[in-house]
């Protein structure tokens, strides 16, 4: 273990305290679950979902220092999810920033850990920021419950039919309907 991977890890009291955590256990194996959150066509469905919002493009450059960014049109208009790759370990541990600009001036951090655990996978995402605020924590709590599940969901599909082709995340995927 690099130096650099321990003090990362650690958080400030005032960190945790503002952080969210969400888990699952997802009847499949961990590759399976980590590969999703790396394919663009895999992660439009689950990342960031919700509601009546549909994706409209995401692209993912899904390397160490890559970036992605994933549009979604909700009621009131269009949303970008975007971030950097900063750790990527497969299939145990995916480390990335979140900047939602219609949301928030600041890049969150989010930790997906991912566990085998009797024949299926649990999943740990941690989403760090400092936010006092109990009603603002609840609302991204919500969210990542919902892409979770929605995560769970399509991994357990997958699982039931013929694997699908995101088995293996490439290293650089654009989804986007109007590209030709």
């Amino acid at each position: 273990m690099r130096l650099s991977s321990t003090i990362e890890r650690s958080q400030s009291p005032a960190l945790r305290a503002g952080s969210v955590r969400v888990s699952r256990q997802v009847e499949t194996t961990p590759e399976r679950v980590f590969d999703a959150w790396l394919h663009a066509e895999a992660a439009r469905t689950f990342l960031f979902a919700g509601g009546t919002s549909n994706a409209i493009s995401s692209q993912m450059d899904t390397r160490v220092g890559g970036r992605f960014r994933i549009v979604r049109r909700r009621d009131d208009g269009e949303v970008e999810y975007s971030g950097e790759y900063l750790e990527i370990d497969r299939p145990h541990r995916l480390v990335f920033s979140l900047f939602v600009e219609r949301y928030a001036q600041r890049d969150d951090r989010i930790v997906v850990e991912i566990a085998p655990v009797e024949g299926a996978s649990l999943l740990v995402l941690t989403h760090e920021h400092s936010l006092p605020s109990p009603a603002e924590r609840a609302r991204i709590e919500g969210g990542w419950a919902t892409a979770l599940d929605e995560l769970a969901a399509l991994c357990s599909e997958s699982t039931s039919r013929t694997p699908l082709h995101w088995l293996r995340a490439p290293a650089l995927v654009t989804w986007d309907p109007d590209f030709v």
